[in-house]
């Protein structure tokens, strides 16, 4: 593709050198610039991409695309600066791959929790009507032939839109994905054309990089606001609703429990294979459902993969079948088969809101005692470690506190902070309370103190394979390690 056809996408500030070249390729990852590349120097958050031109350069590169002042490059290199790196990325991948997402009915669904079960749902309900599907999630990807491991829950623009050209190529006529707060504020998601977007809920977390609660409300509502959703479903029991309402000026279908909603969910009944609903869609015959997740959560869930079907012109039957063909979700509230009677849990709840609203499912089917295992990342939000040991407290019988992903951080302070928060609250140690450090300790200490009939639910990483230590990660399924310990 010719240079000066390519960045006449871009708000371009400073050239220097010549624009009627060849491009053969982009890439933001020196490692993989070739001959004839553009590289896209990006900040990280550990490294700048601006200190690794030299090494795409070596490597082939004949232009690169920065938002630094450069002070020197060879001659025969052509500069170009921009105001944001990460925006001229976007704009550059978007027009490369031929614009994917125009080609595809792009369902976008953001939220502090919920985003992966409900894209699970959404994906299946448009299987069952007989779409082929694609799906970017938390939990894997799949380009429309299968699963495959994602490294993180929104991709980097140019992964993204890579991906959704493949999804095109491959035949997809929907793509279902999670958009994650910092894609939207890092610019992933720019030059992608949503057809209908969802809000969850939202609560607490990712302050360690949005600093403020205000910020990242903003970040979750610029979805609807900046990327302009052909429609969109939002969850009117949420205490926010209405900041996303105001700011939503597409066809709107609202979904809820309690407040009147265009999708009206009525519970019947939940336990601990499962919940049975009600869903009226405007004045229409209710659908009963009997979804094979458990909790009231996963039924609002299933009220947004509803909203969005709704949207799509899914008929009812269709809907219910799909909903209920979704047996298990890896790590959400996946229920791990016992000789033991007891009713054991994994769950990626790693917020206090997730945790609150996982132990008052379980309590609603418990039982006897309900014991919870779980601990918080490091290099993460520090605000809510206290406030997941109140959690805890409150809604559990027992907790043990332990390591999530220390990181860089000494996961004996971590367990200390959260400890804080128990102990403020009157939890004491012995009563209410355990701290084991080792993860794999914590939930065998758990285990081997519950009796017959108890709940535990093991929380915070859920489908995740592998802990990560400051010096070093390692293999370990939370599912797998209640298994082993179990047999």
């Amino acid at each position: 593709m010719n240079l000066q056809e390519l960045t006449s996408v871009l708000d371009v500030e400073k050239v220097v050198g010549p624009l009627d070249r060849l491009v053969r390729g982009l890439t933001y990852d020196s490692r993989k610039a070739k001959i004839g590349f553009l590289f896209v120097a990006i900040s990280g958050f550990r490294q700048d991409g601006h200190n690794f031109i030299p090494e795409a350069i070596r490597k082939g590169t004949r232009v690169v695309v920065v938002e630094k002042k450069i002070l020197s490059l060879p001659p025969e290199i052509t500069l170009i600066r921009v105001r944001s790196s990460r925006e001229a990325l976007a704009k550059l991948s978007s027009y490369w791959y031929g614009f994917p997402s125009r080609q595809l009915k792009l369902i976008g669904i953001t939220g502090t929790n919920g985003k992966t079960t409900t894209t699970y749902l959404v994906e299946a309900i448009l299987k069952k009507a007989g779409h082929k599907v694609g799906r970017i999630s938390t939990i894997n990807y799949d380009l429309g032939s299968g699963p495959i491991p994602s490294r993180i829950t929104t991709p980097e623009s140019q992964d993204l839109q890579e991906i959704l050209r493949n999804m095109v190529d491959a035949g997809v006529d929907y793509a279902v994905i999670e958009v994650s707060s910092h894609s939207l504020v890092l610019h992933r998601v720019d030059g992608v054309q949503f057809d209908f977007a969802v809000f969850t809920n939202f609560s607490l977390d990712h302050l360690d990089f949005h600093k403020s609660i205000e910020r990242y409300l903003e970040a979750k509502v610029s979805l609807f606001r900046e990327r302009a959703p052909k429609m969109a479903a939002v969850n009117v029991d949420d205490a926010m609703a209405h900041h996303f309402m105001k700011s939503i000026s597409c066809p709107l279908i609202t979904y809820g429990v309690k407040k009147e909603a265009r999708v009206k969910g009525k519970i019947l009944k939940t336990g601990v294979r499962g919940s049975s609903f009600l869903a009226q869609v405007d004045k229409n015959e209710p659908l009963r459902i009997n979804l094979p997740l458990l909790g009231i959560h996963n039924v609002y869930n299933a009220l947004a993969a509803i909203s969005t079907a709704v949207a799509q012109a899914v008929e009812p039957l269709i809907i219910r079948e799909g909903l209920e063909r979704v047996k298990r979700i890896p790590g959400r509230l996946e229920y791990i088969q016992n000789k033991r009677d007891l009713d054991v849990f994994v769950d990626y709840a790693h917020t206090p809101d997730a945790l609150e609203k996982v132990l008052k499912s379980l309590r609603q089917v418990a039982r006897g005692k309900i014991w919870v295992v779980f601990g918080c990342g490091g290099d993460r939000d520090i605000q809510k470690r206290p406030l997941m040991g109140k959690v805890s407290l409150k809604f559990a019988d027992y907790s043990v506190i332990t390591s999530d992903n220390p990181r860089s951080e000494d996961p004996e302070k971590i367990v200390a902070v959260i400890e804080e928060g128990v102990r403020e609250d009157g939890g004491h140690r012995g009563k209410d309370y355990t701290t084991v450090v080792d993860r794999r300790e914590a939930i065998r200490t758990a285990l081997e103190r519950m009796k017959k009939g108890d709940t535990l639910l093991i929380a915070g990483k859920g489908h995740e394979k592998v802990q990560i230590f400051e010096d070093r990660v390692v293999e370990f399924s939370d599912s797998k390690v209640v298994r082993d310990l179990l047999a």
